[in-house]
């Protein structure tokens, strides 16, 4: 198995703060699911995550779902690590301090060396908050 996918998966319903990446440990999400080719989690909408109006900012909404369009390819891909070429994001509705969001990423398609992903980032209710496409391409760095 995947020792990145068992990383995560051993955190499911724990609040991640101690993984490598100091902006994952910032964010504070929380893992919900996490397998081969998907991952949700759940994040909670804090005030230094707020614009002047107190609603996400943008930059943390295209953060959220860059960080987890990357962890998506992490937890899915054998042996090396992925980065971000295009990160598309539709902003569809604001989100306000104390909502918890639920961001989903999914693989698309996996070639040797682009990974297509999608991400959704949703309020309680379900309505979407914001969502993206991304393209990933293989750095041919190792993770181990």
């Amino acid at each position: 198995m995947n020792p990145r996918l068992e990383y995560i998966q051993h955190r499911i319903g724990k609040v991640v703060n101690d993984s490598p990446s100091a902006i994952s440990n910032w964010l504070q999400m929380t893992p919900v699911l996490a397998e081969n080719g998907k991952i949700v989690v759940t994040v909670p909408v804090r005030a230094d995550m707020t614009n002047m109006m107190k609603s996400i900012h943008g930059g943390i909404v295209a953060t959220i779902l860059d960080d987890l369009c990357g962890t998506v390819c992490l937890i899915s891909a054998d042996e090396f690590f992925y980065a971000t070429v295009t990160l598309n994001v539709d902003y569809l509705r604001p989100a306000q301090i104390g909502d918890v969001l639920t961001c989903t990423a999914e693989v698309v398609r996996q070639g040797k060396n682009i990974i297509n992903v999608h991400a959704t980032l949703a309020l309680p209710d379900g309505k979407l908050v914001g969502r993206a496409s991304s393209n990933l391409i293989n750095t041919q760095i190792k993770t181990h």
